[in-house]
């Protein structure tokens, strides 16, 4: 369970860096909100990590699966029922600092935790309280998990936890998947975004 949980976490980054291309051309991350979440995101990702080997590993499956259906549930009722979100703030606008270094910090711990990225964590978190348009969240947690997936799969390989011929093999596929993903991601409207988001997560 430990190697199935943490095996992603070194994969996220050549997966972040090729869906990134395609939103730094069209000019969506959020450089100022990114870098005051990862002031915290990235020594708490180490932390997270840490503690996984204090815990169950069937504890740490089952916290994973609870909390992918949680936030997929909450993103399919976003997308299919609430509004966009109105009047979001321009791109590297005004940045809520102590917010920033709190939810950089549950995302980094989380991450390293549960090994999951920071798209899962951050996006729901850019979105509704930082206001940004769901491309921009998208964006904006691909630059953060860039960064996060250095300590987590730094410390996990520490722990023993990486299969990295799965990690290799995972990572070709995923180079040009997330690419193209992120290309289709610009064409579409943030709404349909949420909802595909919701159900690809609970999936």
């Amino acid at each position: 369970p430990l190697i199935a949980l943490a095996t992603p976490m070194p994969v996220m980054l050549p997966s972040a860096i090729s869906g990134g291309v395609a939103y730094v051309r069209d000019r969506k991350v959020d450089y100022k909100l990114a870098g005051w979440m990862l002031l915290a995101a990235v020594p708490m990702t180490w932390i997270g990590a840490t503690v996984t080997a204090y815990l169950s590993p069937v504890f740490l499956m089952v916290l994973t699966g609870i909390f992918l259906i949680f936030v997929g549930i909450s993103f399919i009722i976003r997308g299919f029922i609430l509004k966009p979100v109105e009047h979001p703030v321009p791109l590297n606008g005004l940045v809520d600092k102590p917010k920033a270094l709190l939810f950089g910090a549950m995302g980094g711990f989380l991450a390293g935790l549960l090994a999951i990225g920071g798209g899962i964590i951050y996006v729901p978190v850019i979105v509704r309280l930082f206001r940004r348009p769901m491309k921009v969240a998208l964006a904006t947690s691909l630059a953060v998990v860039t960064v996060v997936a250095i300590p987590g799969s730094i410390r996990h390989q520490m722990l023993g936890h990486i299969d990295w011929t799965i990690a290799g093999l995972l990572s070709i596929a995923v180079i040009p998947a997330s690419f193209l993903g992120a290309k289709l991601a610009l064409k579409l409207r943030n709404q349909t975004l949420e909802r595909i988001f919701g159900i690809c997560t609970i999936v």
